[in-house]
């Protein structure tokens, strides 16, 4: 028998799509609803947890769902004198443990998964080594999963979970909505329109399927979240419930960064930001790019610090159209490097305002900055100073924040930035501009790819010898011996290579492929090797051999991309004819 696992969406570090076996799809993330005699699983199931079907058997029960699973797989730490041996006949399913691994398989059950959750820090950690173990294989958690740790859960990067804690938890009589749990004795009302509430609850069924309904509910959710790209937001809004699955995400984001890092696309849809975004995976990542790879245009003398706005990307904003303005007002204006200081990103440069997340975010602002807040963005600020040189600061941040950063600068605003004082004390201290050396349009373009390449790829110097940069800002295009070989997207914030960009920049960002020519996509079977930098989202190389056969964006990670045996890994712009 055969499995395929086929990814159609991502999200943060989890994905969905489904598990192909034996011509049939199961959906994931996905339920296993435990079914006995005296349990039966409800009429939605699409997976069943069922009884024990005998060594060596098949788990297909066509005739009444999808899928079948023995029960033994769900308590792997109660090991029967019988499981080793299914495991050994088994095509599909391994235990792990911290400790162990016993074979390569394609779906592992999360042995000890109960007693590690008990405790947040340990179901961290256990989870990460598990995955370091198992790599991007299907993961099932037993006996842990109900409706409000199952998007946290998934998020964390879990396939598979079953209904048994729904079903412990509705003998003790607890009624759960999407972002509780109630004693069933002590509600007024139901806070719920399912037929069984509906009905009234008289007994355990009633009360298990209830939970069942919002079970479901849930898991459709999560993967509704998954493909519009938003998942984090929902985990957000679900922590503030519970002290236990707060922990578990500040736990991964603050201990678990690099294993993280390396699932989050480098793209993605709106940030809702709140309190527990500071240290999210993607947007930790574009700080520590900031602060440890960007570098500022060399001509840019003056950095003048300015205020975000609530509409993104900046410059579309009311407020920065008239920092524009009034910048563009100068000759000499190219000298001067806007700089916006915003949380929680901490720094966005100007020519870097469509990259992700800059243009794709949102927090609520008070004119109150959480303690924080302040750190991060005081540390930030004093990398970026430290590793990029100006000869004068101008401050034009409003009051608040200006005297928490204690900068060293001409201090421009007075109440409010877009204030006529205020912006004729910026428009005064920006004459200064007019005493350095003129830098040009052309210079200043060139400059700004250069800073911009550098945040997307790292290392651009060679790409960017003998080139020449033509368009304004942002559709920027860079020519090489009258050829494009690149140009800025605004709509991904990266710029796209074309066959010969993919030639001139060589060995960074690559995809090793085997000797074949790639047309629409390329599939992880045909990936021998591929740079370790690689994130989802990025602009890529394919070669065979020394030769570019194509360029595109990756679909997975380096590591997904060498791992896996089937889903796509890159999806192919331009490439070379045979």
């Amino acid at each position: 028998m055969s499995l395929k696992l086929e990814i159609e969406a991502r999200s943060c570090n989890t994905r969905a799509g489904y598990i192909e076996i034996e011509n049939k799809k199961i959906k994931i993330p996905n339920i296993l609803w435990y079914s006995s005699k005296r349990i039966k699983p409800p009429e939605f199931s699409e997976v069943k947890l069922g009884e024990e079907i005998g060594l060596g058997g098949s788990f297909f029960y066509p005739e009444e769902c999808k899928f079948c699973i023995p029960p033994s797989l769900s308590y792997p730490y109660f090991f029967g004198e019988d499981f080793p041996r299914f495991l050994a006949e088994n095509d599909f399913f391994s235990f792990v443990s911290k400790n162990s691994c016993q074979k390569e398989e394609k779906i592992y059950v999360m042995a000890n998964s109960k007693e590690a959750y008990s405790n947040p820090r340990d179901f961290v950690d256990y989870l990460a080594e598990i995955r370091g173990k198992i790599g991007y294989k299907v993961l099932y958690a037993p006996a842990i999963a109900n409706p409000l740790n199952l998007p946290i859960l998934s998020y964390c990067g879990i396939d598979l979970f079953d209904s048994v804690d729904l079903i412990f938890k509705s003998r003790k009589k607890i009624y759960f909505t999407s972002e509780s749990e109630f004693n069933l004795d002590e509600l007024k009302e139901y806070p719920c329109s399912c037929a069984y509430c509906k009905n009234g609850i008289e007994n355990f069924e009633d009360l298990l399927f209830h939970n069942y309904e919002v079970m479901k509910n849930e898991l459709i959710k999560v993967r509704e979240y998954i493909a519009n790209g938003n998942l984090r937001e929902y985990v957000e809004s679900k922590i503030h419930f519970s002290t236990h699955l707060a922990s578990i995400i500040r736990i991964m984001d603050i201990e678990k960064y690099s294993y993280q890092e390396k699932r989050y696309p480098i793209n993605g849809k709106k940030i809702i930001a709140s309190l527990y975004s500071f240290y999210r995976p993607d947007i930790l990542r574009f700080r520590e790019r900031i602060c440890n790879i960007y570098r500022k245009p060399q001509s840019a003398k003056i950095l003048l610090l300015l205020p975000c706005s609530s509409k993104k990307p900046y410059s579309k904003s009311k407020s920065h159209k008239k920092f524009i303005e009034l910048i563009s007002s100068f000759k000499n204006r190219n000298v001067i490097h806007e700089v916006i200081v915003t949380s929680p990103l901490a720094i966005v440069p100007r020519e870097l305002e469509y990259t992700y997340p800059s243009a794709h975010y949102d927090i609520s602002t008070i004119g109150h900055w959480d303690k924080e807040e302040i750190d991060i963005i005081k540390k930030c600020f004093e990398k970026f100073i430290f590793k990029n040189n100006y000869e004068v600061i101008i401050n034009h941040l409003s009051p608040p924040i200006s005297s928490i950063l204690e900068i060293d600068a001409i201090n421009t605003c007075i109440d409010h930035p877009v204030s006529p004082s205020s912006l004729k004390n910026l428009s005064n201290a920006l004459k200064i501009c007019e005493n350095f050396e003129y830098v040009s349009k052309e210079r200043r373009d060139y400059e700004n790819v250069f800073s911009m390449l550098y945040f997307q790829f790292s290392n651009p110097e060679k790409f960017m010898e003998k080139c020449v940069v033509r368009g304004n800002f942002p559709h920027y295009k860079l020519y090489y011996e009258g050829k494009q070989i690149a140009s800025f997207v605004p709509e991904r914030g990266l710029f796209s290579l074309t066959i010969e960009g993919g030639k001139k920049m060589g060995k960074n960002y690559w995809v090793e492929i085997e000797d074949f020519y790639p047309k629409g996509s390329i599939f992880a079977c045909g990936v021998v090797d591929a740079d370790e930098k690689i994130r989802v989202g990025d602009e890529v190389i394919v070669f065979h051999e020394n030769e570019v056969r194509a360029v595109g964006v990756a679909k997975m990670n380096s590591e997904e991309m060498v791992e896996s045996s089937s889903g796509e890994a890159v999806k192919v712009r331009h490439h070379i004819q045979p």
